[in-house]
């Protein structure tokens, strides 16, 4: 049992170490990244007051959310 977790852990760790890094798994960190920056645009817009701010805030939601809904479409198509 210990020498199974030790060639997983093994496996794992040059999976990360790789040069060669999996496309499919940078579109999904790059996923999980705008995911991330589509909920600090929308926290944003949530404590924005100013009127530019909010303009800004609007326009920003906006662009992160494109950002995320074209990735996940590009990774959907990609599974296909």
């Amino acid at each position: 049992m210990t020498g199974w977790l030790v060639n997983q852990t093994r496996n794992l760790a040059r999976v990360f170490q790789s040069e060669e890094r999996n496309e499919l798994n940078d579109d999904h960190i790059a996923l999980a990244q705008a995911h991330r920056e589509w909920l600090a645009a929308r926290e944003f817009f949530e404590e924005a007051t100013d009127p530019d701010l909010v303009e800004y805030a609007i326009l920003s939601l906006k662009a992160a959310e494109k950002r995320y809904v074209y990735l996940w479409k590009k990774i959907r198509a990609g599974k296909d």
